[in-house]
């Protein structure tokens, strides 16, 4: 008689558990979901694996220059190639006549425009100095902690679509070598510079990198920054870049430039120097 009656009493308490559970899932506030899909993210994107991190790479992953904050990591080139190429992807598509992130203080709008990834990584863009200050251009916003920051310090693309010019190349391998041979011979390696918070990145030889094998398509738009004719191409670019990830909240200064002598390219002539100021105000993420 007992266990006939204890039966569904054990089955009510299953019952009001089940809708216990529910009723505290409901109640979660939005935000945290939000941070558990965005650590999702992360774990998938972002696992140090993906980056294939090794001790002995050859593009010596050394973060001694930095030990003010061991959070911050420069990452190896082996992924910041297809990273590249993206900038680069992303730079053909702009229309300078509408926005420029470039060359103009746009505040926050600037930045905006050089997020990727739903504000996972955020790429920066150099321009020539200021012909009438002689500085470089200076850009300010905010980023959410957690962004990666692409900072393309020189680089030189060629590709199919500007027919004769230096930079042009029918195919992949005509435009990699000239890409390659461009950075080569042309780069004034002394007039390499990055500063992060005020410490300067040594032996940024180290960070060069060229397109994967293939390539890359792009759309070059009205407008675009390279003054590239109008249309579909395929390109190779070859330089120099770095990819940071993990800034601490608060505010950081980056400063990155490069020169070329435009001599060694001719027909073109004289000194190319480009780059630029970003002073970024990384915003925390409350958990």
């Amino acid at each position: 008689m007992n266990n006939k009656i204890a039966l569904p009493k054990k089955i009510s308490l299953i019952f009001l558990t089940i809708i216990l559970i529910i009723v505290v899932i409901s109640l979660l506030p939005t935000t945290f979901i939000t941070n558990i899909q965005a650590q999702i993210y992360e774990d998938e994107y972002y696992d140090e694996g993906y980056y294939n991190y090794k001790e002995d790479n050859r593009y010596g992953y050394d973060n001694k220059h930095l030990e003010k904050d061991q959070k911050l990591k420069i990452f190896p080139n082996n992924k910041v190639s297809e990273l590249g190429d993206r900038w680069s992807q992303w730079t053909f598509g702009i229309d300078i006549s509408i926005i420029n992130p470039f060359t103009e203080d746009l505040g926050q709008e600037g930045c905006d425009v050089g997020l990727q990834d739903n504000g996972r990584i955020l790429f920066l863009a150099g321009a020539p100095r200021d012909p009438k200050t002689g500085d470089f251009p200076l850009h300010e916003c905010e980023v959410k902690e957690g962004t990666s920051i692409l900072i393309p310090i020189l680089n030189v693309i060629c590709n199919d679509l500007v027919v004769g010019s230096p930079l042009f190349g029918a195919n992949e391998q005509d435009q990699r070598i000239c890409a390659n041979n461009v950075i080569t011979d042309a780069t004034l390696f002394d007039n390499l510079e990055v500063n992060i918070d005020g410490i300067e990145i040594q032996n940024l030889e180290k960070f060069r990198i060229d397109s994967p094998a293939g390539g890359f398509e792009f759309t070059s738009v009205p407008n675009n920054v390279f003054n590239t004719p109008v249309g579909d191409g395929n390109g190779v670019s070859d330089g120099f870049w770095i990819l940071l990830k993990n800034l601490n909240p608060g505010k950081h200064t980056i400063s990155f430039n490069g020169a070329l002598d435009l001599d060694e390219i001719p027909p073109l002539m004289g000194l190319y120097e480009a780059g630029a100021i970003y002073v970024l105000y990384v915003e925390p993420i409350y958990y």
